[in-house]
């Protein structure tokens, strides 16, 4: 006879399945990656470059994180907070040249426009009373 199970009680499925191979915190398809930006940091860094041994493990562990951060297995938690999605606009705006003046520039407003910006600024009223600075003619 089989036992029948009611339909509401929960089947016990092993852990292990769902679980990725790894070395203890280290993923196992990070080994290889992990173990090439070791290496060519020490020979860069340490053995070419004559760096310190605290520069060259600065660098060992700065491209793994970013290496991790890239190709991890969670890479769109980190990733997509970083691009927008593209905001389509139409626009219709006729072509203008950099290298010539636009065309609704005109040269008199450019003129008065300089004038006013090279123009002194006004003084208070009470400044007058206390004479200006005489000029001496050389």
């Amino acid at each position: 006879m089989m036992a029948t199970r009611n339909p509401d009680e929960f089947i016990q499925v092993n852990g292990a399945l769902n679980l990725k191979p790894s070395f203890g915190p280290i993923p196992a398809d990070q080994l290889i990656p992990w173990s090439v930006i070791t290496l060519a940091n020490i020979v860069v860094a340490n053995r070419i470059l004559g760096l310190s041994w605290i520069i060259t493990i600065l660098s060992i562990g700065w491209g793994i994180a970013t290496w991790w951060i890239v190709t991890g297995s969670d890479a769109s938690r980190f990733l997509s907070k970083f691009h927008c999605p593209p905001l389509w606009l139409y626009g219709h705006l006729p072509h203008s040249s950099p290298l010539e003046p636009p065309l609704e520039l005109n040269p008199d407003k450019i003129a008065k426009a300089a004038k006013k910006a090279n123009r002194q600024p006004r003084r208070h009223p009470r400044s007058r009373r206390q004479g200006r600075p005489k000029r001496i003619n050389t």
